[in-house]
């Protein structure tokens, strides 16, 4: 069957409107920038758009009784979660299709035809698979055989894919993914699952937190629990997601809670909410140009020719990306100052991102854009970082700032030359020094068993995503190739 789209076929993009009307102009035209167009991941991704809100929505709200979302939501947030946690953000990426496609209720809610010992969508398509067409019986089928596990990220490809790995199976995956290209790095953890349909690989329901570098090893211990949980069996897929699902469920959220409970100083910004950096996206459905004329009351400016200058453009002068801060009148905190930078946002063809620095800023950005845009935006997804993550990565003070009388110490040649004899010798001196992470083994004899070698990808896996925000320079940032040519682990 073929893939090419007619001029009057409804555009791949999603827009709705004809192929001759929309993108064909784009694919038509010779530029430096293109982006692939891949169909059938396009019709996964609206396939679980249509099974989600088209169906097991209306299900759950016209079926079953009122507080059924009520039930399971207190089976599944724990008592202690941090209130700092934007709850709404949390059951609508990842609670939901928890909900749809793991949840068991236990109970029939009086209804005859309702399984108790199995899961709503599960329920749904036994009952009212007539409703279905044949793509949308095959997507239910397909997530029914999924599981949750936690994924380390090797390798990003923007806009295109991410290389993960499995901690617990050990399995490596390409998935098709968009917007985690922008905000995933190599060593990130996520807790998400796996759904193949029809050679397509992609995430569905991926929690919106990203786990912290320390549980590359901390993940280590939990899969050996997990196993002599499982009578000292190795874990498989049925084994995940049958048996031990819920204690999948509930380290995660042990992982989320202990990350907001270190005790690190609260940062708040200006408006006295709780410093959370987010990231939000949207779907456009006009062009970027008519886009930022809606939108010029968010930058406090009349004139959008400030930003069009600035915009990034093909060869044909094509608008490629549209960026501008948000800002309001005034500052609470801050009397003096006129005004007030809420965010940032980034426009492009066919999508918006808004980033900012809490999830009050996050939800207030939301609705002024849909108020602005009306039905040319929909909102999709906002990943929210925790003040810890960030504290992590904060830039370190500008030697001009504050400081212009104190020199870096790594411009005097004798201390630098010190630092870095020390640096030198702490990475030799590593290679035999037993390491707690190790099992209190060296690299040296970790590197001789299955089970040190995968220790040690995790401890290095950890190192890089400690080290990302390290000045290249730094002396004491890993040097994770000549560690792994060392131990010979490329073979692997």
């Amino acid at each position: 069957m073929s893939n090419s789209l007619g001029r009057n076929d409804l555009c791949s993009c999603g827009s709705g409107k004809k192929y001759k009307k929309c993108c064909i102009s784009t694919s038509m035209s010779s530029f430096a920038f293109s982006e692939v167009t891949d169909l059938e991941w396009q019709k996964i991704r609206r396939l679980e758009g249509t099974i989600v809100d088209k169906h097991l929505i209306p299900y759950v709200m016209q079926k079953l009784p009122d507080d059924v979302m009520h039930l399971a939501m207190s089976d599944c947030l724990p008592e202690n979660l941090p209130k700092e946690i934007d709850q709404g953000i949390l059951f609508h990426q990842f609670l939901m299709p928890w909900i749809f496609f793991n949840w068991i209720p236990a109970e029939n809610f009086g209804l005859e035809r309702f399984n108790p010992d199995i899961t709503i969508a599960e329920n749904y398509l036994r009952n009212h698979k007539t409703k279905l067409n044949n793509d949308e019986c095959c997507f239910i089928e397909a997530m029914l055989t999924t599981f949750y596990s936690f994924y380390a990220v090797l390798e990003v490809e923007k806009d295109q894919s991410l290389l993960v790995k499995d901690m617990l199976l050990g399995t490596e995956h390409t998935i098709k993914e968009r917007q985690g290209t922008h905000f995933l790095k190599r060593g990130d953890i996520v807790f998400s699952r796996i759904l193949t349909l029809n050679n397509q690989s992609i995430f569905v329901g991926m929690a919106p937190f990203v786990l912290l570098p320390q549980h590359h090893i901390q993940l280590l211990d939990f899969k050996k629990w997990l196993i002599e949980e499982n009578d000292d069996n190795a874990l498989d897929i049925d084994t995940l997601r049958n048996e031990l699902d819920l204690e999948l469920y509930d380290y995660f959220f042990y992982a989320l809670i202990d990350a907001y409970n270190k005790p690190l100083p609260i940062l708040h910004n200006t408006d006295g909410d709780l410093f959370q950096p987010t990231t939000s996206h949207f779907k456009l459905t006009q062009s970027p140009e008519d886009t930022l004329s809606c939108l010029m009351s968010m930058t406090l400016s009349d004139d959008p020719k400030e930003f069009l200058k600035d915009a990034k453009r093909t060869k044909t002068d094509e608008i490629i990306e549209i960026q501008f801060p948000w800002l309001k009148k005034g500052n609470k905190k801050h009397k003096q100052w006129d005004n007030t930078l809420c965010g940032d946002v980034i426009i492009k063809k066919g999508k918006l991102i808004l980033k900012t620095n809490s999830a009050e800023r996050a939800e207030k950005g939301r609705k002024l854009l849909v108020k602005l845009l009306g039905e040319n935006i929909e909102f999709q997804k906002t990943l929210i970082e925790s003040a810890q993550q960030k504290m992590k990565s904060l830039p370190k003070e500008r030697k001009d700032q504050n400081k212009v009388d104190e020199p870096d110490l790594m411009d005097v040649p004798e201390i630098r030359e010190q630092i870095q004899a020390m640096a030198k010798a702490h990475w030799e001196n590593w290679f035999d020094q037993s390491i707690p992470a190790l099992s209190n083994k060296t690299p040296r004899e970790a590197a001789k068993t299955k089970k040190g070698r995968e220790q040690l990808e995790a401890l290095l896996l950890q190192y890089e995503g400690m080290d990302h925000k390290r000045d290249g320079n730094d002396p004491f940032k890993a040097d994770i190739d000549y560690i792994k040519t060392t131990l010979d682990l490329k073979k692997q």
